[in-house]
């Protein structure tokens, strides 16, 4: 990649933020983001995570030593914003809530994240729909009864990021509505317990998955994992012709690798 050119959008505020739900209500925030995310506007992305947060003075008192599930909203529609959040309210009673009218610049705000440097291993899946089955397998795989301790990040895609671009690129399975990312990190336990982990969860949303995104891929791999996963047929092959007109040596590999062809 030599250079990119990016079409903006002339946003400067925007509503956005989330709510925070004990984990024995995860059934039911589930079961609504299902609902929820099959109805609102294309305006409104959204994602819902799970997390078991240690009983450290850096994160929030309400959610300290306590397994999450927090629900992340934003939109650049600010009339509609707060009735369209409005429903999560009925869901169930909520640890901490930080939903409100913001600057775009700081959008970054909405996922909570710490602030401090941090190693997880982990993948992504993208999925066709969002089966109840999915949710389950979610819930029961990497809960808070997990046998490693997992970060999920469930988010709604469709809009834009569905529709075929003017000009052809690498962007692989437009059709999936969800992502599935799960990580964990591999401190004190064995990276290959992490990994087993995150396959039992793999194999049990195989029948929704279409394939695999490469921004989401983390930990040390290596070049050929799951080449297959990340890219559609045509893409892959358009990929490795154009790899073997201007990186016929094959000199950039030092990522999830596409060979030039032969």
């Amino acid at each position: 990649m030599t250079s990119l050119e990016i079409e903006l959008q002339p946003v400067e505020r925007i509503y956005g933020g989330g709510m925070f739900f004990g984990f024995e209500h995860a059934d039911a925030v589930f079961a609504f983001f299902h609902e929820w995310t099959s109805r609102v506007p294309e305006t409104m992305t959204s994602s819902v995570g799970m997390i078991g947060y240690p009983p450290i003075p850096v994160f929030p008192e309400p959610l300290r030593g306590r397994h999450v599930v927090h629900v992340r909203f934003a939109t650049t529609d600010l009339a509609d914003g707060p009735e369209l959040v409005r429903p999560w309210r009925d869901v169930a009673p909520t640890l901490l809530e930080h939903v409100g009218e913001l600057p775009y610049s700081e959008a970054g705000s909405i996922y909570r994240e710490p602030n401090f440097a941090h190693y997880y291993d982990g993948n992504s899946v993208l999925l066709s729909e969002l089966n109840p089955q999915v949710l389950t397998a979610v819930r029961e795989l990497a809960g808070a009864d997990a046998p490693v301790s997992c970060i999920v990040d469930l988010r709604h895609l469709g809009g834009a990021l569905s529709r075929s671009p003017k000009v052809a690129n690498a962007v692989s399975f437009r059709d999936a509505q969800y992502i599935l990312r799960v990580l964990s990190s591999p401190e004190g336990i064995e990276l290959s317990d992490v990994r087993a982990t995150h396959e039992r969860i793999d194999e049990a949303v195989a029948d929704w998955t279409l394939g695999r995104a490469p921004n989401f891929v983390y930990g040390r791999r290596d070049a050929d994992d799951f080449r297959s996963e990340l890219y559609e047929k045509a893409v892959l092959d358009r990929l490795s012709s154009l790899k073997a007109v201007y990186d016929p040596a094959n000199v950039f590999r030092r990522n999830q690798n596409i060979e030039p062809t032969v």
